[in-house]
């Protein structure tokens, strides 16, 4: 299970609610702990209901075409509810029966699901959504979609509904030892791809090539690549999709490598020089990593990102990067902004024992190119743990 089942009932007897309505992805596969694509493929393909209250049955909704994965891949909920394809006045079913075949397990259990919803099927989500609701008697509901709130406001004319999509958030702000697994998980294989781009590095070679290695180590390992920046010499900081640089002895090689396994993100980044760094590389990079050091050692549950930041600010500022100002922590799981949640932009948040963080370390100089450092971390009230081994150290590479 991944939900943090107690995190989530405290959160919603905080907020006053009866029940959380989830809609969004990384929220119905976090509340059911049931994945499929088809769920992250359109809008509102599933939909998760989470009870403050154990007497009310925790509900997954799901389109009948997932009922073959369901099969084999059951959601913990205890109730399981489907919607049907419609299209113009004709409602259907997405599975029929063979009726003269030998059946397998696997198609008795499918057979199974669709005989034990049928009853409860609906014309679309919505319509399935809001039995659920009025069947379940739920009074004060929030919903994690302001759209869909709306929508089921104007229907459920007996009971208040709330925008809350911060409120998964917060409670998927602190991982459990299941999603703790995954994220080492994702992290090794993270590294693993970085390493081969790494790896794919040398003189004359272009940012292109380097591109091309780290999206086939992320295949191979049965991950969803989700981005690799940055690029070399002074193409090494910022934004750049894909360029041809060729490498240049000397150059820094900058990397923010950005995987996902399990729909959970490994993100990391890196800095290379090709052979030796000249005086200002490395009085750069001495500095971002002074900063990132201090923020390690003063990372406890109760800091402030925004406390930890300005502690970066001012050990790499003191050791000569004049114009740093990237500095800050985010939280990592299901999403790679994952907190601050709903607040605009990168504000700040006070750590919490188990969540997890990145510590993101950058120099982004015109003319000159990037710093670029980061690790994940588990907050831990004896201090932070990082996620996986890659070395923390400049590398150098040979030319």
């Amino acid at each position: 299970m991944l939900v943090n089942l107690d995190r989530a009932r405290a959160k919603m007897a905080e907020a006053g609610l009866e029940a959380m309505v989830c809609v969004q992805p990384v929220n119905v596969y976090y509340a059911s702990g049931y994945e499929s694509d088809w769920l992250f493929d359109y809008p509102w393909a599933g939909c998760a209901i989470l009870p403050f209250s154990e007497s009310r049955p925790a509900t997954l909704i799901v389109h009948d075409v997932e009922l073959t994965n369901l099969a084999e891949h059951p959601s913990w909920m205890p109730e399981l509810r489907v919607y049907e394809t419609q299209v113009g006045d004709d409602i259907f079913g997405h599975y029929t029966v063979d009726e003269d075949a030998e059946l397998e397990e696997s198609d008795r259990k499918t057979l199974a699901l669709m005989e034990a919803t049928r009853a409860t099927a609906s014309a679309g989500v919505v319509e399935a959504i809001l039995k659920a609701l009025t069947e379940d008697g739920y009074q004060r509901i929030g919903f994690d979609d302001a759209r869909l709130r709306a929508l089921c406001a104007e229907r459920l004319s007996e009971a208040a509904c709330f925008d809350r999509p911060d409120l998964m958030t917060q409670i998927r702000a602190v991982k459990t030892p299941a999603e703790l697994d995954l994220m080492r998980e994702a992290g090794r294989r993270n590294q693993r791809a970085l390493q081969t781009a790494i790896g794919a590095a040398g003189v004359g070679v272009k940012w292109s090539e380097i591109r091309r290695a780290w999206h086939h180590s992320v295949a191979e390992q049965d991950c969803l690549p989700w981005c690799i920046y940055v690029g070399a010499g002074r193409k090494s900081m910022g934004l750049w999709h894909d360029h041809n640089y060729p490498i240049r002895e000397g150059d820094q090689l900058c990397f923010d490598s950005m995987l996902t396994w399990s729909r959970y993100f490994g993100d990391m980044q890196r800095t290379c020089v090709m052979g030796s760094p000249g005086a200002k590389l490395q009085r750069y990079w001495n500095a971002a990593h002074a900063a990132a050091e201090a923020v390690f050692e003063a990372m406890r549950p109760g800091a402030s990102t925004i406390s930890l930041r300005k502690l970066a600010l001012d050990v790499g500022k003191r050791g000569g990067i004049k114009g740093f100002r990237h500095a800050f922590i985010h939280g990592l799981g299901l999403e790679h902004l994952e907190l601050p949640g709903a607040a605009p932009g990168l504000s700040g948040f006070e750590l919490e024992e188990g969540m997890v963080v990145n510590m993101d370390i950058e120099v982004c100089e015109i003319g000159f190119g990037g710093i670029y450092y980061e690790n994940t971390l588990l907050v831990r009230r004896s201090g932070p743990e990082y996620l996986c081994d890659m070395p923390r150290e400049l590398i150098r590479l040979r030319c």
